[in-house]
């Protein structure tokens, strides 16, 4: 598996390339976004007198207290304990169902921030 090289810029710290693009693209565009927001999918609790860890997912982007019910999570590879996380995730957020994307190419990035631009206007 290829190792995916963190990026440092504007302060910030981001997981790959792709998501530094797409950070800049909504910035370009002057799109409201939460950046990297960390959702609980289960509290940590004891089991037979152990401590057993709480497991949380977060979202590279966010846009939910903005008035557009998204998520985007920017994915050239999803590994397997990635796709549980999101899975748990639907069954937490069912009444919502904020609408998912998971651009995986920068093409696919500015076809987000299209839609993304119409939800705005």
């Amino acid at each position: 598996m290829k190792q995916i090289k963190k990026q440092y810029k504007h302060g910030l710290k981001f997981d790959s390339k792709l998501e530094l693009y797409f950070y800049e693209l909504l910035k370009k565009n002057k799109i409201k976004f939460e950046f990297q927001v960390p959702y609980e999918l289960h509290p940590s609790f004891k089991y037979d007198g152990k401590a057993v860890r709480g497991m949380q997912l977060i979202v590279d982007f966010d846009f939910t207290k903005y008035g557009m019910n998204v998520i985007v999570d920017t994915k050239g590879y999803q590994r397997k304990d990635n796709i549980l996380k999101w899975k748990f995730f639907k069954w937490l957020n069912v009444q919502s169902q904020p609408k998912l994307f998971f651009p995986k190419s920068q093409k696919e990035c500015e076809q987000v921030v299209l839609m993304l631009k119409k939800l705005v206007n």
